[in-house]
């Protein structure tokens, strides 16, 4: 019987997931402090991960980014270390800033690759256009359909007033 790397995919998506949810509910506290509510509340995800295919799927496309990112982040930040600024640009929040959202969009184009033909029938198509890759042509035509620009203007307003009633 031959033992390849995937037969540990299960095993390494549950660690995974477990890990991560497990340190962002004891670092943000957000179930408060008690550390079997918050094992039990990553074990229950956990088990749902792995439990559903597509999730699986997800986590299995989204790893080997994930570690390509970080392999690169750590490389520039062994460079700037040895430029001597290290303190400075690591606690700077733009930079946090810059990595949550390259992380997401490593996540939500996964998660296109993964959940694309599962609701393709319930996109709208591209009919007139012709030669570009039908994927982004979908993407663009979802992006800016009537719906999507609505919501969009509806939560523009809506952190403006938030912005404006809380100003000090």
């Amino acid at each position: 019987m031959e033992v390849t790397f995937a037969y540990f995919m299960p095993l390494i998506v549950f660690l995974l997931v477990f890990i991560v949810i497990y340190a962002l509910l004891a670092k943000t506290k957000i179930l408060g402090s008690n550390a079997f509510v918050h094992m039990f509340i990553s074990f229950l995800v956990s088990v749902i991960f792995i439990a559903s295919p597509s999730l699986t799927d997800l986590t299995k496309l989204a790893i080997p980014w994930v570690i390509v990112f970080t392999i690169i982040l750590i490389c520039i930040l062994i460079l700037v270390a040895s430029i001597g600024n290290l303190d400075k640009i690591v606690k700077n929040p733009k930079i946090a800033m810059i990595i949550v959202v390259v992380i997401i969009v490593i996540f939500l184009v996964s998660a296109i690759n993964v959940f694309g033909p599962i609701i393709r029938p319930y996109l709208p198509t591209a009919t007139s256009e012709t030669g570009g890759v039908p994927e982004l042509l979908q993407v663009k035509h979802v992006l800016f359909s009537p719906g999507i620009l609505g919501m969009i203007v509806l939560l523009i307003i809506a952190a403006i007033a938030s912005w404006i009633i809380t100003k000090k």
